[in-house]
């Protein structure tokens, strides 16, 4: 199956879904290199290319990004090298790229969306994404895996929107913890994604390019998440309590996104129950 598969190349594989992906390679056999930030600067356009070039990898796959929607807000050079360039740079190497984007570029107001839906981000991260996405998709060796929020096994459960619920709670001691309880997200656990991926590497480029979406199935407020979540870490419900208030930095009510062109190809894999999901995940703490 990984014939083609020779040295795969994953930017950002320290996060929470590439480290996942750098993990489901390795027990693939799949030979694998995933430079440290404190290795490479992304940010930096000689540093890449030479990353590239010293790796020489068969496919690439770009985890790497500033995905914090606060702190995207500021869009300095830095990240905007990282969510916006770096895409580019790695795509005009002309080596097969998977791309990993985000739900955020829709302004949730018309779901589920299609892959070719029109993007309409509502905040700095989303039109950092949608810019990186129309300078690259147009080609045909590269691959744009769109995913909403994501969670895993992790070290530091304040390193992912969803299990970062589950630290507050912990932190709390008891005490209660407001939980954003308006925007419906659609939670989808790293290790699927990183199944999915394997599944379509070797044909990236031929078989797959353009835009595909994944996503878990069932629709949750962050409110949500923390009530299923609070049993398993030995917290009560009650400490999780809805909010109403509007975000900070604006984002969307509801970007579920269609997978049925992903589902069409024949390899689809099917999301991981929450529930089952986070209770591995909160396990392999």
């Amino acid at each position: 199956m990984y014939e083609t598969v020779q040295r795969v190349l994953v930017t950002g594989g320290s996060g929470t879904l590439g480290s996942q992906i750098v993990a489901s390679l390795k027990t693939a056999g799949v030979p694998v290199v995933a430079p440290t930030h404190q290795a490479v600067d992304l940010t930096d356009a000689r540093a890449v290319a030479a990353m590239v070039e010293t790796v020489a990898p068969t496919q690439i796959i770009n985890c790497a990004a500033q995905r914090r929607p606060d702190l995207c807000e500021s869009e300095d050079a830095s990240v905007i090298a990282l969510n916006v360039e770096l895409p580019q740079r790695l795509a005009q190497t002309g080596i097969p790229l998977v791309h990993i984007s985000t739900d955020y570029v829709f302004n949730g107001a018309n779901a589920p969306y299609d892959e070719a839906a029109p993007r309409r981000p509502l905040n700095a991260y989303g039109r950092q994404k949608a810019m990186a996405e129309a300078l690259i998709e147009h080609l045909s060796h590269v691959l744009i895996l769109r995913v909403p929020i994501l969670f895993g096994p992790i070290s530091n459960l304040e390193n992912s929107a969803v299990t970062v619920l589950a630290a507050n709670l912990i932190k709390a001691r008891g005490a209660s913890v407001w939980m954003d309880d308006i925007a419906v997200r659609y939670p989808t656990f790293t290790g699927d994604v990183a199944r999915q991926l394997l599944a379509l590497l070797p044909e990236v480029g031929k078989r797959y390019s353009g835009i595909y979406h994944y996503s878990g199935a069932e629709p949750m407020t962050k409110f949500m998440m923390g009530v299923t979540m609070a049993p398993l870490i030995g917290c009560a419900t009650e400490q999780c309590l809805p909010d109403h208030r509007p975000p900070t930095v604006p984002r969307p009510y509801d970007c579920h996104l269609s997978t049925r062109k992903l589902r069409q190809t024949g390899c689809f894999v099917e999301p991981t129950p929450f529930a089952t999901a986070i209770l591995q995940t909160l396990a392999s703490r």
